[in-house]
């Protein structure tokens, strides 16, 4: 009896467990929790949320790590307020709730990589079934999204067509911008899923295959295979310029042994090659190659729109970066846009430099700090893995603002629970046991 309760009680635990990364996933991405009053009252109920589970589960107590770098961004917020004499509590209310979110999510989640993976792969299923729907009505003419309409009006998003669970996101209400965009009839084969837009699917999907990548051991050889194919394949439904150019990089984190020392550097050449060649052959695609010449002559001749690039955004914030290089100019738009009359940029541009620009140098070290120490220990002390993930971490900024949400500001907080999490449930003497006679188990 005591053991069909305790699989009852692991069976709950692993639901909640999946419903908080659910939940993580919404409020990071998704169109109907986001904008305005809706977002702030959703952040509200889910950080309440969090904190009761962490209540109830008896894991109210922080980390090290999560008073460290709640107090270094609170130091940073403080001293922002000071100097411009302003005090925005409610911008900086608003990034602590969603920095505690992703420390939260991270913390209540056993294994939360593995777990992160499973979300991803039935979220790929979901989107794939969804986006065929769009193949049918733009390849022949069957419009099956149509059905969906009344449900659109409940979730109500700014742009495309959206109920929660996917996003169509060029069907419907096409954004005004796509009709001067020469890739325009490229955009309705660009799979979203339930994100804002196709590039953040694709920024969350690089995690869930490095992640897959890190803990391929947790899975069976035939389950780690089809989870590997559906993340991929849905990578590449993406269209996303950052998601063709960093899967390789992605891939590396698959390799096993891969150690920074003489033996194994033939094998990371033969990659850097491999990495290179793939590159040159994503260019060659018009909305890869293509776009980024675009990009970099809207800069060159300062076009509408050049601020909103990833490099003209880069450039943008560089002024910023060098007028206030260690403390940065905060979250609100009065003090971060200071510079250019107190107003938003809006659009895309760079979440790496974004991101500096906001909360300094002193931030964005912060951040890669305590992503490296959490990868570190999750890789087994592995400097070379640790090391590229920052890497990985670095270039996906590049692409989208992901930092300004809960699940890559979790990233700080990663701990390597699973390692121990089958023996915490079991009686030492038993683990005993089980290390010494370990075929009758």
């Amino acid at each position: 009896m005591k053991i069909i309760n305790q699989r009852i009680s692991f069976t709950k635990c692993n639901w909640i467990d999946y419903l908080v990364i659910i939940i993580l996933l919404f409020m990071s991405g998704n169109p109907a929790f986001m904008g305005g009053v809706r977002q702030e009252v959703y952040t509200i109920i889910a950080s309440s949320l969090f904190f009761i589970i962490l209540v109830v589960q008896r894991k109210f107590l922080p980390t090290t790590r999560f008073v460290i770098v709640l107090l270094i961004f609170c130091s940073i917020l403080v001293i922002q307020c000071i100097t411009f004499d302003s005090w925005p509590f409610h911008t900086m209310l608003g990034f602590l709730l969603r920095l505690f979110i992703g420390y939260a999510a991270v913390r209540l989640v056993k294994e939360f990589p593995r777990k992160y993976v499973d979300v991803l792969f039935y979220t790929c299923l979901i989107s794939l079934f969804f986006h065929s729907f769009v193949i049918l009505h733009t390849t022949i003419g069957i419009d099956l999204i149509k059905y969906f309409a009344p449900l659109d009006k409940i979730a109500n998003p700014s742009q495309g067509f959206h109920f929660f669970i996917h996003n169509f996101m060029y069907y419907a209400r096409v954004p005004e911008s796509s009709q001067f965009n020469r890739f325009a009839y490229l955009l309705p084969f660009r799979n979203s899923s339930h994100f804002w837009e196709p590039g953040v699917f694709a920024a969350y999907l690089l995690l869930a295959i490095v992640f897959l990548g890190s803990t391929r051991d947790k899975f069976d050889k035939r389950r780690y295979r089809n989870i590997f194919v559906v993340l991929v394949f849905t990578l590449l439904t993406t269209m996303s310029t950052t998601g063709y150019i960093l899967l390789p990089l992605c891939l590396l984190f698959h390799l096993r042994g891969i150690h920074l020392t003489v033996r194994h550097v033939p094998k990371m050449l033969g990659l850097a090659l491999i990495f290179a060649l793939f590159c040159v052959a994503a260019y060659h695609l018009d909305f890869v190659g293509e776009k980024i010449r675009e990009h970099r002559d809207k800069i060159v001749y300062r076009e509408p729109g050049w601020r909103v690039t990833r490099f003209g955004g880069l450039i943008f914030d560089f002024e910023y970066i060098k007028r206030r290089p260690f403390f940065g100019w905060g979250p609100n738009h009065t003090t971060r846009y200071m510079l250019h009359g107190g107003e938003s940029v809006g659009g895309m541009g760079n979440g790496l430099s974004d991101f500096t620009a906001k909360f300094g140098l002193l931030g964005l070290i912060t951040v890669l700090i305590s992503i490296w120490i959490g990868v570190y220990k999750l890789e087994k002390h592995n400097f070379m893995k640790a090391t590229l993930f920052i890497f990985f971490i670095i270039m996906v900024l590049n692409g989208e603002h992901l930092l300004n949400y809960s699940v890559y500001l979790g990233l700080m907080f990663l701990e390597p629970y699973f390692e121990n999490s089958h023996t915490k449930e079991v009686p030492e003497f038993m683990v005993h046991s089980i290390q010494r006679f370990p075929g009758n188990w």
